[in-house]
């Protein structure tokens, strides 16, 4: 076989492994992944083999490759890409400003969308494509994720202010932290549903597939500690989440360390500043050996046990169970039977 190894520079190179490991489309995969190898001088029956391909295929996409470059790799693609419309240097300023935030007329930092982009690509270069599937793999190509956002309450401090207020609750823990007689917890409270249970399930595909389940609402609510030296964490069950409840909570985790100094980290709930709880703090009270702490009002995403609660919700969620008391017990087993590496 005649065919001569392409020549791909080190910018070149890097873009066709961002292509292989991140394209949304199984062509332009497989000409990265081929391109790569030849380029490496590997054997092109091997590549052709590889790639599952035919060895002629493999020649075309060089020849292409030498008068195109990494327009070539959108060549034929029945999405129809168009990467070409874009010069290399407008695809490196596209790559720019994708990493940055699209600006006060838009949502706020980090948020791109399928249309935002087609308006600075039109108003920018004069360019507009057919399909919203050559926008995504700009995002896609610009390090972007299509997924969720977190939750943002409008409540929420300036991010910098949040940001000290962290720091100063980290120095502030620095002592009790290194003290072996004085346990330092995050904590918080969290509730499981049954008919939040079951999410997708693995069947033939097809068809359809029914699932006896018990409509009768359900629902537990638990308070964790999570220890910030050990990892581990304890789980307690709450009857409902108030004054009472969490009083009687913080009580049992005194009574499980007797003589040791605690402290909380917690979220400015009410029931964790209430009147209730605040009286049993006072010298001679049953939580005169604890210190509270909150963290920034409308933070959660700094309390490290929100971590622990995602990664047992994400365990039990597809496992269909007999009855919701399992699912409650498998929560709880979750939480108490490793540690976590979660710290604040």
């Amino acid at each position: 076989m005649g065919m001569r190894n392409p020549e791909v520079t080190d910018k070149e190179r890097q873009q066709l492994k961002d292509y292989k490991n991140t394209a949304p489309h199984k062509l332009v995969v497989k000409k990265a992944e081929a391109l790569l190898l030849l380029s490496a001088g590997v054997d092109p029956v091997i590549v052709a083999d590889f790639v599952d391909r035919e060895p002629s295929t493999l020649e075309d996409w060089v020849r292409d490759w030498c008068t195109q470059r990494m327009a070539s790799l959108f060549t034929g693609h029945a999405g129809n890409l168009n990467r070409s419309f874009l010069t290399a240097e407008q695809k490196e300023a596209v790559e720019q400003v994708l990493s940055q935030p699209p600006g006060d007329e838009y949502l706020p930092a980090q948020f791109w969308d399928v249309p935002k982009l087609d308006r600075w690509l039109s108003t920018t270069f004069n360019v507009e494509y057919a399909s919203p599937t050559s926008y995504q793999f700009l995002l896609r190509m610009a390090g972007l994720s299509f997924h969720k956002p977190e939750k943002f309450d409008r409540r929420r401090a300036d991010d910098k202010l949040i940001d000290q207020r962290i720091k100063e609750i980290r120095e502030e823990l620095a002592v009790p932290l290194a003290d072996e007689d004085t346990l330092v917890s995050a904590a918080d409270e969290v509730r499981i549903d049954q008919e939040a249970v079951v999410r997708r399930a693995w069947y033939e595909k097809n068809t359809k597939t029914v699932l006896q389940v018990d409509r009768q609402k359900a629902s537990q609510s638990f308070i964790g500690f999570l220890d910030q030296n050990t990892g581990q964490c304890l789980t307690l069950r709450l009857d409902w989440q108030n004054s009472a409840t969490i009083l009687e909570a913080v009580q049992t985790l005194v009574g499980l360390y007797p003589g040791k100094k605690i402290v909380i980290v917690w979220d400015n709930a009410t029931w964790h500043k209430n009147q209730l709880l605040r009286a049993e703090l006072g010298l001679g009270q049953s939580l005169r050996d604890v210190h509270l702490i909150n963290f920034p009002p409308y933070a959660p995403d700094h309390n490290p046990i929100e971590h622990v609660w995602n990664d047992a919700k994400n365990a039990i969620s597809n496992v269909q169970r007999d009855d919701f008391e399992s699912t409650v017990t498998a929560f709880e087993a979750h939480t108490r039977s490793r540690s976590f590496d979660y710290k604040i």
